[in-house]
């Protein structure tokens, strides 16, 4: 295989890779500007107990996850990114909140 074959062949490749690679950094990118909107830092997951917390890495997978579902535009990826994050994190919270109510109300307040 002489050079020029080597070329086209690696740029033929790399043309391929390139929407994959773009919303792949616009997820990373969507996983660093959330951690820069809600003022936390970047935690590295850790197990406390049984249980294993993923802090940013877990941002990081879901973010790219949700650039990779979308459009391979940049910009539509990195708001994905963003934006789903925080939804996921909002309903998260909100089906925690409903357990926690649930589990209050079975487990006891019988002064009614």
């Amino acid at each position: 295989m002489d050079d020029a074959t080597a070329v086209a062949a690696v740029a033929e490749m790399l043309g391929r890779a390139w929407p994959f690679l773009r919303c792949t950094a616009a997820g990373v990118l969507g996983a660093l500007a959330n951690v820069a909107l809600e003022d936390e830092t970047v935690v590295l997951p850790r197990l406390y107990g049984t249980r294993l917390y993923l802090g940013f890495v877990g941002n990081l997978i879901v973010s790219v996850t949700m650039a990779h579902v979308v459009d391979h535009d940049f910009p539509t990826a990195f708001f994905a990114a963003v934006c789903g994050t925080t939804t996921l994190r909002t309903f998260k919270m909100r089906i925690e909140s409903a357990f926690e109510h649930e589990r209050k109300g079975v487990g006891g307040d019988d002064a009614d």
